[in-house]
């Protein structure tokens, strides 16, 4: 198995996955979680991979994909008891705290969504890409990423209601 390969993989590639989900699920361990989950299946499969992998593609989709898996597996085991709003900027010395609890709920949302619609809504509000950008990670039209960002947003705002807002 060619390790050296796998560890530049690892090394290029890393950061920007281990960002990605700790911008989805709010929470720094959960998020070494999916990057260790991302990467071991990239490493059982390692030999059906060819050198034409577009591993920029490849790792945002898998990243988006293990992160809300994650949460789906974890909403259930739900930590908000109350409201939290995303504003840190209160000055309030709960700020901190309350953000990470709307991430944790917003995690749970997003959990709940069909896949394609949460892909597509991490990587254009959270990773701020373009609509095309990720029509060309998600191999679809950039009609198609506006109606599930549409829908996606339709739905977390009906949800979420004015956390989203504040």
């Amino acid at each position: 198995m060619p390790t050296e390969e796998f560890r530049t993989l690892v090394n290029d590639y890393g950061a920007r996955v281990l960002s990605t989900a700790v911008r989805i699920l709010g929470d720094a361990d959960k998020a070494q979680d999916v990057h260790q989950e991302v990467f071991l299946a990239i490493w059982k499969r390692w030999h059906t991979y060819n050198g034409r992998t577009n591993w920029d593609a490849y790792l945002y989709r898998a990243t988006v994909r293990k992160a809300i898996e994650l949460a789906r597996r974890s909403r259930n085991e739900s930590l908000l008891k109350r409201q939290a709003p995303p504003s840190a900027g209160s000055g309030r010395p709960d700020a901190r705290l309350r953000v990470s609890e709307f991430q944790q709920k917003l995690a749970g949302r997003l959990a709940q969504l069909p896949k394609r619609q949460a892909e597509v809504f991490v990587l254009s509000k959270m990773e701020n890409l373009k609509a095309e950008r990720i029509a060309e990670l998600l191999g679809c039209s950039r009609e198609t990423v506006r109606v599930h960002l549409h829908r996606a947003l339709k739905r977390l705002s009906r949800e979420l209601g004015d956390d989203l807002t504040e």
